[in-house]
């Protein structure tokens, strides 16, 4: 595959930064799935629900052919446009199937440890989902010359369910790290050398694992993922193999995501989510394409939106002048507080990686980086005045305190020593850390996005977890857990679904807002809840509320009802 680099540099009239952007990192030049007249027709059209659908559905004919048969119809005609996807298009994900997990199987070692019996059933239907969302790319039902917009990997994979029928980057690493502690270590590794073989194509790991997402990444966690999968495994000859990629995926974010800041007279170089684009994005077209218009500036509105896809916070009023008005989306003047931590963190572990492999030299190189980015953290981040940590805007030159968001703790997940005692900091969060029946909620402002309260989602409860516990608060550590594993047992209970977000004020609801509809299978909250129940086995216990213990118990009497009536009819017609 062909990639090209545009680069582009922007002067800014400010003392506080400037930086570099790019244009596609492998930019992406499908006139089907990307750009073009037809992507346009289609999506503007409305013949699909949802965007996505289109932009995952394979060529029934070579990619010439197809455009070729599009310039003939009226594509005004709406007949004669569904007419020719259908004659034109395979279904949906047709070149992506089920995969068979060699390394699956029963019982799990750790369910001997969990004492309640409703927890080990509800930790028997996360690890058999592990089989329902393993899949892999098979393109022997395509012709020769047929266009797919999915990156054709080798090894199986795990997707978070719904629409999401491809692999994605950071919810990855939830998923890599549940199935090592299901033992599911080749699959895990497998995962991995996809990662690293799309690295190698590319320069860089996309958002997901289809064509059109390669102009932008996603939370850098691929270090994190290969530093699970060795202190599981101890396999040093993986990580001696390895090294080069997770050095190429550290270096990528450094030569295309970075921005230099200066803060009371000193230079820090940090990182930003950047994309620049003046496209919209092709598995949300219209939704772009509508608001790029009303917006006043489309380009600017598509690379923000873009940007904020690559944060995996797609969206949230963190992003956002107006917290209520996505178009006012101004993600290119935020530089983000975790994901200068993640970086932290991931300097960190490369300093462990090669002193293990003997580089010194390297070594020393990520033990400066890392403490020159501890510095930045506590300098740039941190507000003296309300003494907290928060997204730093450069154009105001100001931190962001006025509403309460998670990531403002992620310099303690990924161990950034505070200017203050933490205590300090978890006081003022204590309302959206404990509060809620259901976890975490987002932050404290309802916005209708589905990165904002009231929704709970799976992947910083993890991390919040595990710094209270390493920061000896057990039984806060345990209450926050016991609070979404509740929530994801109840929710399971009342409709045998897993989903990828919940409602913090109701109990087993899931969340709402954003552009799609509620997603359910679904990888990171299986893996979250796998983690929590292997770390508090002996001390968790469901509890959900009596319409959700009534309608489970009505669906089992049903069940019951229902299995004595089809033996009832099978004697009588049998006699």
């Amino acid at each position: 595959m062909k990639f090209s680099f545009i680069l582009l540099i922007l002067i800014i009239n400010t003392n506080y930064c400037h930086f570099q952007l790019i244009d596609s990192i492998g930019k992406c030049l499908s006139k089907i799935f990307c750009h073009g007249e037809l992507l346009h027709t289609v999506q503007m059209s409305g013949m699909f629900r949802d965007s996505k659908t289109f932009v995952d559905m394979p060529t029934r004919y070579s990619e010439i052919q197809v455009l070729h048969k599009f310039s003939l119809i009226d594509r005004t005609n709406f007949t004669q446009l569904q007419q020719f996807i259908e004659e034109n298009f395979l279904p949906s994900g047709s070149d992506i199937v089920t995969a068979e997990l060699i390394d699956w199987h029963q019982p799990l070692s750790f369910l001997t440890r969990i004492k309640n019996f409703n927890l080990r059933h509800l930790a028997n239907s996360l690890h058999s989902r592990w089989r329902k969302l393993a899949k892999k790319f098979d393109d022997t039902n395509l012709c020769s010359r047929c266009k797919t917009s999915a990156f054709l990997t080798q090894n199986a994979f795990i997707v978070p369910g719904g629409r999401f029928i491809e692999y994605y980057y950071w919810d990855t690493y939830w998923i890599v790290e549940a199935l090592l502690i299901s033992g599911m270590t080749q699959t895990a590794k497998g995962i991995l050398l996809n990662f690293f073989d799309i690295l190698q194509l590319n320069g860089f790991i996309p958002n997901g694992a289809q064509i059109y997402y390669l102009n932008r990444s996603q939370p850098p966690l691929l270090i994190h993922m290969a530093y699970a999968y060795y202190k599981h495994t101890s396999d040093i000859e993986f990580l001696k193999n390895n090294i080069n990629f997770l050095d190429k995926e550290y270096e990528f974010w450094m030569n295309y995501k970075s921005i230099d800041v200066f803060k009371n007279g000193e230079k820090f170089t940090l990182n930003q989510y950047r994309v620049v684009s003046d496209k919209p994005r092709p598995e949300s077209y219209k939704e772009d394409y509508l608001n790029g218009q009303e917006s006043g500036n489309a380009s600017q509105y598509y690379s923000n939106v873009m940007s904020a896809a690559e944060s995996g916070w797609d969206f949230s009023s963190r992003w956002f002048k107006d917290p209520m008005d996505i178009r006012t989306i101004f993600i290119d003047k935020i530089v983000p507080v975790d994901l200068n931590s993640i970086l932290y963190r991931n300097e960190k572990i490369l300093q462990e990686f090669h002193l293990l492999l003997s580089n010194e030299q390297k070594a020393n190189k990520y033990k400066n980086l890392a403490d020159l980015r501890h510095k930045a953290i506590n300098s740039v981040f941190w507000d003296p005045v309300v003494k907290t940590y928060g997204d730093y805007n450069y154009e105001m030159d100001k931190v962001q305190t006025k509403y309460l968001y998670v990531t403002d703790l992620a310099p303690l997940w990924f161990n950034v020593t505070p200017p203050v005692d933490d205590e300090h900091l978890l006081k003022r969060y204590k309302s959206i850390l404990f509060d809620y029946v259901s976890g975490i909620p987002a932050s404290n402002i309802n916005t209708h996005q589905q990165w904002d309260f009231p929704n709970v989602w799976a992947p910083y409860h993890h991390w919040t977890v595990d710094y209270l516990i390493r920061s000896n608060r057990a039984s806060q550590a345990l209450n926050i857990a016991q609070r979404f594993v509740n929530t994801v047992y109840c929710g399971w209970k009342k409709t045998s679904n897993f989903y990828e977000k919940y409602n913090a004020n109701e109990e087993g609801k899931f969340g709402y807002g954003g552009e799609y509809v509620v997603q359910e299978g679904f990888g990171w909250t299986n893996g979250v809840v796998i983690s929590f129940l292997n770390s508090f086995s002996n001390e968790l216990i469901p509890s959900c509320d009596a319409n959700t213990e009534n309608l489970s118990s009505k669906t089992n009497i049903n069940h019951f009802l229902f299995a004595y009536l089809g033996i009832f009819y099978f004697i009588l017609n049998k006699f």
